[in-house]
């Protein structure tokens, strides 16, 4: 692969040597990299005349047109031996998209196959905002200059966490894939950047989730709460209280996450006449049946009975939004709002400091408490809306230490009944002498 580089060694130009933050200056374009095994660092004044060997368009051009040819030639020579290739001693490349071609062609056809508008939003920050300005910075401009040291620099350039950082990775070997399929890369490119990038590890971490004291003190706490202390400060039951508490029943009750949560339309509130009992869709399968999740009486008393917001806001469709604006902006107003909460609940850890507390827990407590009541993992996945239980059993059954009590306890019930030891109570344990359990 090679690349055209700009080479600042002029009286005038201050910049170092290699430095390619400035590259509109007057310095000669060098042309580096690796052509059929070897190294070269050539200067693109021995096959361009002035001024085009100072152009990094025409540097492009030129270190496309070796690649292609497998030698160092001068435009005109190989156009005279393919002329449908470069004319005028411009190379026209069809075949090698531009990255910014190539970002297009990759989010449409994530469109295409009715990519969530969620989805499509990290997909777009990750190519859109990241990728093109970190390769604007670097001079990249065609898909086959993602060399493996690119892309390990691209990731470098990230801030995130190890989680985060993960899935950006996956995001960007997709996007190498994609290239591959559609011939942009020679075969086998990219599992080698997938080999050569490696796998980014995460540290396997505790289920975080309210545990009851907790989630009393949460539900307490939307007692005090307020969108607007100054018209609220004198009344008890507040308006935006009475909301955040009914949308964290909703939450705690079906696992729904906040997004599918704040834009719950009412018609999937549905009441059986036969049983009584209420239900809330919390998603559709893709062939189409539809999926409830029971709710307590409680829950759909406060969904039906849900004022509208403190500036009179309500809407026929939706239970917390009224329509207006994105969904994503709806989620983040609603974060807000669960950040000051959480503040106001003040729930700490058992070494008293403050607890880190996000509203995505609400629905890992509705998935820990279901596993913890006996509710089956395939059941529960299938609430959750995972694609597999697998899914299910990798982040809420390994790591929550509440799950190991309830099997330390089920361990040593099958010792008493075995006569190994004598539970006097829960917390209790007698061994028993030895000769109690011989012949056994």
């Amino acid at each position: 692969m090679l690349k055209p580089l700009k080479r600042h060694y002029l009286p005038k130009c201050k910049r170092s040597e290699w430095d390619q933050r400035k590259t509109n200056c007057k310095c000669p374009v060098w042309i580096r990299g690796t052509l059929k095994g070897k190294r070269i660092t050539v200067s693109a004044s021995k096959f361009l005349p002035e001024p085009e060997c100072r152009d990094l368009e025409r540097g492009r051009d030129l270190a496309v047109l070796w690649e292609r040819a497998g030698e160092l030639v001068r435009p005109e020579e190989y156009a005279a031996i393919v002329p449908e290739v470069a004319r005028n001693g411009t190379v026209e490349t069809p075949e090698l998209p531009t990255l910014d071609t190539a970002i297009k062609a990759y989010i449409q056809a994530a469109r295409d196959r009715g990519i969530s508008e969620a989805t499509l939003y990290k997909k777009r920050l990750v190519f859109d905002k990241l990728l093109r300005a970190f390769c604007a910075e670097k001079g990249i401009r065609f898909v086959r200059e993602l060399e493996l040291g690119r892309l390990q620099e691209f990731r470098a350039s990230w801030k995130v966490k190890a989680l985060t950082r993960q899935k950006r990775q996956g995001e960007l070997l997709g996007f190498i894939w994609f290239c591959e399929r559609n011939g942009w890369f020679p075969r086998n490119y990219a599992s080698q950047i997938t080999d050569g990038l490696g796998r980014v590890q995460v540290a396997a971490t505790q289920t975080g989730y309210f545990m009851p004291g907790e989630y009393k003190a949460l539900i307490d706490a939307t007692y005090a709460y307020s969108d607007r202390p100054s018209v609220d400060k004198h009344n008890a039951l507040t308006i935006g209280g009475q909301r955040i508490r009914a949308l964290t029943e909703l939450m705690r009750w079906t696992g729904l996450r906040i997004r599918d949560a704040v834009t719950l339309e009412k018609r999937r509130l549905h009441h059986d006449h036969q049983t009584g009992i209420w239900s809330v869709m919390v998603y559709q399968r893709k062939t189409g049946e539809p999926v409830y999740c029971p709710v307590p009486p409680h829950v759909a008393d406060m969904l039906r009975s849900l004022p509208a917001s403190q500036k009179g806001n309500t809407n026929e469709k939706y239970f917390f939004w009224t329509g207006n604006g994105s969904a994503k902006t709806i989620t983040t107003n609603w974060q807000r709002s669960y950040s000051k909460l959480f503040k106001l609940a003040a729930i700490k850890e058992t070494d008293g400091t403050l607890k880190h507390c996000h509203p995505h827990m609400l629905r890992d407590t509705f998935a820990v408490e279901s596993l913890l009541a006996g509710v089956k993992p395939k059941d529960v996945s299938i609430l959750l809306g995972h694609s597999s239980v697998t899914i299910t059993e990798k982040h809420y059954m390994p790591w929550v230490l509440a799950r190991q009590a309830s099997l330390n306890d089920s361990v040593v019930e099958s010792w008493a009944k075995q006569g190994i030891v004598r539970r006097a109570n829960k917390a209790e344990v007698v061994t028993l002498p030895v000769a109690a359990n011989e012949g056994r």
